[in-house]
């Protein structure tokens, strides 16, 4: 959980000066949908990827390709499972306390508005960051199920 939050506001895992928190920081930017549980559909994978349904370390994945403008974390690598095992317990906060989401911080004019301009320069671009097959789903078949914590 510690490196999960520790990451969570690093701003190094960007190309372009954003962490995960510049947009979701206290419960901000989040959906209505992000209290519900994963896999279901986001905007964002949806609207930029195609992408019907996701699970919470693919939602993961998308965001570091798309408005943090870089590559996605190894599948089975250590900071996707503590960014996943963080997201989780926020998730299940804010699910206890649909209240609690806030208004987005990235709304128009905000760092993630629009069209990122740092993502002509991420060869990720426009690509599906889950289409590689995800190594510790291997078993079911499936992008995203199993995550080591």
């Amino acid at each position: 959980m510690a490196l999960g939050k520790k990451l969570f506001n690093d701003t190094s895992l960007s190309s372009n000066g954003l962490s995960c928190a510049t947009c979701h920081n206290d419960g901000a930017g989040y959906n209505a949908t992000f209290a519900k549980a994963y896999p279901h559909s986001v905007a964002m994978a949806k609207n930029i990827f195609g992408i019907e349904s996701v699970h919470l370390d693919e939602m993961i994945q998308i965001c570091m390709v798309q408005p943090m403008a870089t590559e996605p974390l190894e599948w089975s690598g250590e900071q996707l499972a503590a960014l996943t095992q963080y997201m989780a317990s926020v998730q299940k906060q804010l699910s206890e306390n649909p209240c609690a989401l806030k208004g987005s911080k990235c709304g128009a004019g905000g760092p993630c508005a629009g069209k990122n301009p740092c993502a002509t320069k991420n060869p990720c671009a426009g690509k599906n960051p889950c289409a590689a097959k995800n190594p510790c789903s291997a078993s079911n078949g499936r992008l995203g199920t199993d995550v080591a914590a």
